[in-house]
């Protein structure tokens, strides 16, 4: 969603303030966040009052300046884009950078290189966990969709004060044994041939493309499937369940046995209540 806000791009024609990295790292702890929408973008984002321009100029004029002396030069790795947006309730612009390929080539290499001193750090390294999943195609593997979407759930609840610390720094452990497990399988994708990763991701869907039609079966969290179901297509159980044909929600939680909004389970075959649970 993005009611109430105007997208633009700025011009950072001559910024007034030459960024330091350090700094940098320390705006991005109060400011910051490393986030993953909807399941499945990853995105790095900053926020400030739009009083703030020459300041948020400069960052971005800093952010587009990042290269990576690794990317070939016939490489087809776009340089890195900054997109903004002003919340025009809250007068808050929010810097983001949410491309795949900028995020592992550029953003990342950075933060890598910077030292950290709040718990902020905590969710970097969460964050950099789901890009490594995605950008090496373990994200579109069972097993590494389903570490994602922990990783995802992980960084939302972080900050609630709802939730239990106990329980949430168990969960933080329990990701990065699975991660170490799941990287120790073959990746995906190789990332050294700088390919651009929604060209990985294109090869990679059409290669596992079945002839079969792709029937899906949706379940209530008590068991019983939803009015229709099965579904002879993605877009008729997106139908279904009110959201756009075209839609990606079959894709993010197909056999993942998660609820998806806290109701429903996608399956590509007939489920029991033995293998739910």
């Amino acid at each position: 969603m993005n009611l109430g806000r105007t997208v633009f791009k700025y011009e950072t024609t001559g910024p007034q303030i030459t960024i330091n990295p350090n700094w940098l790292i320390g705006f991005i702890e109060a400011e910051g966040t490393f986030g993953i929408k909807t399941g499945s973008s990853l995105y790095f984002q900053v926020a400030q009052k739009f009083t703030s321009q020459d300041s948020l100029n400069a960052i971005i004029t800093f952010l587009i300046g990042l290269s990576n002396l690794e990317i070939p030069k016939d490489s087809r790795i776009l340089p890195l884009n900054v997109t903004s947006s002003t919340n025009i309730r809250t007068n808050v612009v929010s810097i983001v950078v949410s491309n795949t390929d900028a995020l592992y080539y550029y953003i990342l290499p950075w933060l890598d290189s910077s030292k950290f001193f709040s718990r902020k750090y905590v969710d970097f390294k969460l964050w950099r966990l789901a890009l490594l999943l995605k950008i090496n195609g373990y994200y579109y593997l069972t097993v590494g969709k389903n570490l994602f979407l922990d990783i995802s759930d992980v960084l939302n609840k972080r900050y609630s004060t709802s939730n239990n610390s106990v329980d949430i720094d168990k969960a933080i452990e329990n990701i990065y044994d699975r991660f170490e497990n799941i990287t120790k399988l073959e990746p995906v994708f190789n990332v050294k041939l700088f390919i651009p990763h929604v060209d990985n991701a294109l090869k990679f869907r059409i290669a596992n493309k079945s002839d079969k039609p792709r029937i899906v079966y949706i379940y209530t969290k008590e068991g019983g499937l939803i009015e229709g179901s099965p579904f002879a297509s993605f877009s008729l159980a997106h139908k279904a369940l009110g959201l756009k044909s075209s839609s990606n929600t079959c894709n993010r939680y197909m056999d993942t046995n998660r609820l998806y909004k806290s109701k429903f389970i996608f399956s590509s075959k007939p489920i029991d209540s033995t293998s739910r649970d």
